[in-house]
């Protein structure tokens, strides 16, 4: 149609190249915070925290799931966040299942991350600066890739910008 979306399903362009920037330009600086944190996990003498106190959170038990340090659980969202949407922008006939599959993946991601604030507030009495950073991050990953998927599903008939 005019606005750039194929209704039939098959191969949709998405309009808002702005809005997948915005994507993919949370996504790297979220992939580095989890990279950080994975890193220090291992290396405790890595961790610098000027706010909170992020060693009382890395080293709870919550920080890991089966001995793996959670945030390899961020570093492998934000990197399929970044390879859908690059995806998205070189294969346009798989753009509308890359954005479902985004959004999923990160509505996902964001449900995790504020339980796991919950958890630095209610139950470790600590928080981390790292985490709340990832945590906004992936929010802000959210609101991107639900435009998109807005867009997609063809419920904004107003351009949003």
């Amino acid at each position: 149609d005019a606005e750039g979306r194929d209704r039939s399903g098959a191969g949709a362009v998405i309009r808002g190249t702005g809005w997948q920037t915005a994507s993919l330009a949370l996504a790297i600086p979220g992939l580095l915070v989890a990279g950080y944190l994975t890193y220090s996990h291992y290396d405790t003498g890595a961790l610098v925290c000027t706010i909170g106190d992020c060693k009382t959170v890395q080293n709870s038990p919550y920080a890991e799931i089966a001995g793996i340090p959670i945030s390899i659980l961020g570093m492998g969202m934000y990197l399929a966040v970044i390879g859908l949407g690059f995806l998205r922008r070189t294969r346009p006939a798989w753009a509308s299942t890359a954005t479902m599959a985004a959004f999923a993946l990160v509505l996902s991601g964001a449900v995790y991350a504020a339980y796991l604030t919950y958890l630095e507030i209610a139950v470790i009495e600590a928080i981390c600066q790292w985490c709340v950073t990832s945590a906004v991050l992936t929010l802000g990953i959210l609101v991107a890739e639900g435009v998109l998927l807005w867009r997609f599903l063809g419920a904004g008939e107003s351009e949003i910008a």
